[in-house]
């Protein structure tokens, strides 16, 4: 009970600072609009991104113990590499495998990336990367760290859910809904996903004995 009073106040604070900071920009003359765009596009927007249905994201990453996040990293790193651009003509730094390997960082810069885009496109953005990283994080360290089933399970959907809410933002610009069945790829990820995961446990259940 004590974890899930705290991951409460947590979300609480991080949701008010978002309300009182970002969610209350207000760009009002065509100025500020354009200072706005310049600026999201010297920062950095891409044309390109990796598609799949929110639901089906969840449900790969329930069912693959939380790894599938990772193959999900990768996929949206390679398509930004190839349609990242900026006003600047730098190209992104570090490859997708790199990106992919330091994810719990670079999630973080994801998130950022998305928002900038969707903000550019006119498309509802996702909360902050101060908040749905920090809450992707806090789902892992409870998963890792609470002693309560309860708020092990409450991180591990935590955990699962966050990259799906990037993805859902994501999935307002194709203009045809997406198929929910997953890809061929995408299974054999899972699949692959679920024995590291099982594997890791087993392993550390043995070396921690």
């Amino acid at each position: 009970m004590a974890e899930f009073l705290q991951m409460a106040v947590v979300i609480a604070v991080l949701y008010i600072f978002y309300s009182v900071t970002i969610k209350k920009w207000n760009y009002s003359t065509e100025a500020q609009r354009k200072e706005r765009r310049t600026l999201l596009k010297k920062r950095g927007l891409s044309n390109t991104f990796y598609f799949i249905h929110d639901k089906t994201l969840f449900f790969l990453n329930a069912a693959s113990g939380g790894l599938f996040t990772f193959f999900w990293l990768f996929r949206q790193w390679q398509a930004v590499k190839a349609g990242f651009k900026r006003t600047s003509g730098a190209p992104l730094k570090y490859g997708p495998f790199l990106r992919t390997f330091f994810g719990l960082v670079t999630f973080f810069s994801l998130n950022a990336l998305i928002s900038r885009t969707c903000e550019y496109m006119h498309k509802k953005t996702p909360l902050p990367p101060i908040v749905w990283s920090t809450l992707w994080i806090a789902g892992l360290i409870l998963v890792l760290f609470a002693t309560g089933y309860g708020a092990k399970i409450f991180g591990y959907l935590l955990w699962c859910y966050a990259p799906c809410a990037l993805q859902h933002r994501l999935n307002a610009f194709p203009t045809q809904a997406l198929d929910p069945r997953p890809k061929p790829t995408e299974i054999a990820a899972t699949v692959i996903s679920l024995l590291l995961a099982a594997t890791g446990y087993v392993f550390l259940r043995t070396t921690l004995r």
